[in-house]
């Protein structure tokens, strides 16, 4: 029994001391104190998630009249069979049905769980360094800055105007201010300043894990795509009810003319019972319980593979939207880039150590880059890892090469004060104490401290750098007099230049978004030169413009909206000026992705159609902000996202395209075939088997496509589109009539084999399945090119599966379906006489594009 008793400030205090927990201590306090892991709510039992697919009335209705016909084929001694194959036929639809929501459900569970694995800033051994959350043990140093989410509950060891956002507790939206001694929660976020807290309780111990055990399951909300799949499979319901009361009253009435219905007896019951047992499978087959399944699959294998392609999705929902995008906005720094800066050029040479008070611009700027900040370098196993922001982490490298070590230098000149860098200030200070004297250190963008000097300095050595996609930064320093702070009257000491070169094939990949119909945008805070530089090389710049933020943020919402149509590249921005791009290019009709790694990105990823959070350098807000963070922060992953939420939207209508074909045919035929005066095409098993084939195992074929290349040459889905095309009414109608005369056909005739009448509905039988499973390459294809023909092996095994199934069924289940072996030269003829389906599908989709080139081409 573990000990996860609440412990006291100053038993933390001196757990972790000045340097943190050693290593060999952290096994040990996690298993006196338990996990940073919060375990799952609890779930309903699988029994009962199971019984929950019995909740369909029409299911209910079928098994009800199930029993009534067992009780009457036990009377009559005959056609148990039939219905032990009917109840079997059901378990079935509904077991794989139980079995795939599971699957789906367990992948959720599994994404879910990598929110654990985002990394913390702690110290250990002296030493700070980056471990996943759920690693955090009781009695951790963790290292906080705005941005930071706390990862544990905690007491504050140190606090410089450290504030946090407590609303998801308290419920106030007024951020709080925490010094030393108070305790912070988990779950709760920095919003300004930074500090230092102690971890005192984790995992199911901590405010939240207590709360969260005592929460149920929060179900997802139904999204856009789901509605309008919800709204089909109403119309496709109401189509099935219909066809159920006219195919019932036209047995009854064809009964009672062909004696079937003599009156009050049991034999006349039995014939209306199957009659209505009939109507009721119809009714089970129309009714799509298949399309929730086609998008939970989708939905799972697009989560799985964005996972792989290093999307993390957060909201179920972006996978749908980002199909439809039509402009990325995007950061520069760690997307477009490398996130590998280097410090290339200073103004003032190479870097150099005072002795006391420095006297030269290089010995300013040298102090400015190792105080004037908060990253660490964590260097063990002879590889640096930047802790912290990437930018400064380039200028203690800058100084590590030189051999000066940063460390030492904060020791010796402590910051007694800092005013963190801020998206609008564009700067950071921090005061220190030299000799008993107060000096203020500011470093930020070059013309905004150029702007606060006592002497404007030449910028054309920065114009120069940034003209080269460079990023500068500049230093400026003066000393305090009395309580005057202000970062005013500055001394200006310099500057260097940071190069982030572009990540490999990212000119291809904003390529491959321009010919989706996808434009980039880049938003980044550099200035005009250095960004125009960065868009130029990434293949963003074209025959847009270069806008400051500064001057779209100080047009009307209406000059907004029109500026933003043009827009390629915003230099100098802001966050709020992000926000205003995103809601000026959505009142234009745009669907928004846009990137973000700062607390102060928060707004723009929430108000955007899909916000992708930074994975690596973006913040623990940032990422709850975001709907899908990318594991990379590479922009190539977004490219891949959109290709993936593409291909989701396809391979519902993939499906779509299968079962309403089939739906259609087999109700007509099932309405048609008895009114001609021929028996019944299909048994009650029959039918269901072809539902089973329908819902569940076309799901699985048809869901499981991979995205193609084609899907990258098309322009977006606009959300509003309906999902069933017009080409896809087409095949439906077309392949769907053809089917119909040809199984009428077959009834009449028996041109595809059989010389009785139970070989010839064995043959009937036999063939609709196998043109449904040729139909379903079809549908691989919908209105465009055939995707490589073994592009999809599951796809292949599930239809393979199908037409075994089917050849047993007929060879070895004759006396539960009703059917008749058939030979070798039967079967062979079976597919040789079906496979004109492709050649339908074929002419269709060329008719189709033949069709539509000459309407864009318009009249000669």
């Amino acid at each position: 029994m573990t000990d996860k008793t609440a412990i006291s400030f100053e038993e933390l205090i001196s757990l972790a001391g000045a340097s943190g927990l050693s290593s060999e201590r952290v096994g040990s306090l996690r298993q006196q104190y338990g996990a940073n892991v919060m375990t799952p709510p609890a779930r309903e039992p699988l029994w009962k998630q199971y019984l929950e697919k019995f909740d369909d009335p029409v299911i209910r209705i079928l098994l009800i009249a199930v029993g009534i016909s067992a009780l009457v084929a036990i009377i009559k001694g005959t056609g148990l069979p039939d219905t032990i194959g009917i109840v079997a036929a059901v378990f079935l639809s509904t077991g794989i049905a139980f079995f795939n929501e599971y699957r789906s459900s367990r992948e959720f569970d599994i994404l879910n769980a990598r929110r654990d694995d985002m990394a913390i800033r702690v110290v250990r051994d002296g030493h700070p360094q980056l471990v996943p959350a759920r690693d955090i043990v009781t009695g951790d140093l963790v290292l906080l800055e705005a941005g930071d989410a706390v990862p544990a509950d905690a007491y504050v060891s140190s606090s410089d105007e450290l504030t946090l956002d407590e609303s998801s507790f308290t419920g106030e939206s007024e951020p709080v201010k925490r010094d030393a001694r108070d305790r912070v929660l988990k779950g709760t976020y920095v919003t300004a300043g930074k500090g230092q807290v102690i971890a005192s309780a984790v995992g199911d111990t901590a405010e939240i894990g207590v709360i969260a055990a005592s929460l149920g399951i929060d179900h997802a909300t139904e999204t856009p795509l789901e509605q309008k799949l919800r709204d089909l499979a109403g119309l496709i319901s109401t189509f099935g009810y219909i066809m159920a009361v006219l195919i019932c009253s036209s047995l009854f009435i064809r009964g009672i003319f062909t004696g079937e219905i003599t009156g009050f007896n049991l034999d006349s019951a039995d014939n209306l019972l199957h009659y209505f047992m009939l109507a009721v499978v119809i009714v089970v087959a129309a009714v799509p319980e298949g399309l929730p399944m086609s998008v939970a699959l989708s939905l799972s294998l697009a989560m799985r593979k964005m996972t792989r392609a290093n999307c993390l999705v957060r909201r179920l929902i972006a996978c749908e939207t980002i199909g439809s995008a039509t402009t990325i906005c995007t950061d520069k720094t760690g997307t477009l880039t490398k996130n590998q800066m280097t410090v290339v050029e200073s103004s003032a040479g190479i870097p150099a150590r005072s002795n006391g008070l420095p006297r030269t611009p290089a010995e300013w700027i040298t102090l400015n880059a190792a105080v004037n900040g908060t990253a660490h370098l964590d260097m063990r196993e002879g590889k640096t890892t930047v802790i912290g922001n990437s930018t400064e982490g380039a200028l203690l490298r800058w100084l590590a090469a030189h051999r000066i070590d940063y460390g030492q230098v904060r020791a010796e000149t402590p910051g007694a004060k800092q005013h963190l860098f801020d998206g609008n200030r564009k700067r950071m200070s921090t005061i220190i104490r030299i000799d008993g004297r107060s000096w203020l250190l500011v470093k930020g963008a070059p013309e905004i401290l150029a702007a606060l000097c006592t002497e404007t300095p030449d910028l054309t050595g920065v114009s120069a750098l940034a003209s080269r996609a460079m990023r500068t930064i500049a230093f400026a320093h003066r000393e305090i007099t009395g309580d005057d702070e202000t970062e005013t009257a500055l001394v200006w000491d310099g500057y260097v230049g940071i190069r982030d070169p572009l990540r490999d094939n990212i000119a291809a990949s904003v390529a491959a978004c321009s010919s989706a119909g996808i434009r980039v945008r880049m938003v980044t805070g550099d200035n005009p030169d250095t960004a125009r530089a960065i868009a130029r090389e990434a293949g963003i710049l074209g025959t847009g413009t270069v806008v400051l933020g500064e001057a779209f943020r100080s047009l009307s919402p209406g000059e907004q909206a029109e500026e933003s149509r043009t827009i390629d590249v915003m230099a100098r921005a802001g966050p709020l000026d992000k926000l205003l791009l995103v809601e000026a290019l959505r009142k234009n009709g745009d669907v928004v992705a846009v990137t973000g790694d700062g607390t102060n990105d928060a707004p723009s990823l929430r108000h955007a159609d899909v916000g992708f959070a930074m994975g690596i350098a973006g913040t623990e807000v940032a990422r709850e902000a975001g709907d899908i963070i990318l594991l990379d922060d590479s922009f190539a992953s977004i490219a891949r996202a959109v290709s993936w939420g593409r291909s989701l939207y396809e391979n519902i209508q993939r499906f779509l395209l299968f079962q309403l074909t089939i739906n259609f045919s087999a109700c007509l035929l099932v309405f048609i075939v008895p009114l001609l005066g021929y028996p019944e095409p299909f048994t009650i098993i029959q039918i269901l088997w072809i539902n089973i084939i329908m819902d569940t195992l076309a799901a699985f074929a048809l869901c499981s496509e991979a995205p193609h290349e084609g899907l990258m040459n098309r322009k977006p889905v606009p959300r509003d589109a309906t999902i069933v095309t017009p080409f896809m009414i087409l095949s439906i109608v077309v392949t769907g009539t053809c089917f119909v005369l040809a199984g009428i056909l077959q009834v009449s005739t028996g041109f595809l084999g059989g010389t009785t009448p139970a070989g010839i509905a064995t043959v009937f039988f036999s063939a609709f399945i196998l043109a449904a499973v040729w139909n379903g390459v079809n549908c691989r294809a919908l209105d465009g090119e055939m995707p490589p023909f073994f592009g999809n092996p599951l796809f292949f095994a599930i239809m393979g599966g199908v037409i075994a199934i089917q050849i047993a069924i007929v060879q070895f289940g004759g006396a539960v379906f009703e059917t008749v072996p058939l030979s070798a030269v039967q079967w062979a003829m079976i597919i040789i006489l079906t496979a004109p389906v492709l050649v339908i599908g074929f002419l269709l989709r060329a008719s189709f594009r033949f069709y539509n080139r000459k309407i864009s081409s318009g009249p000669a």
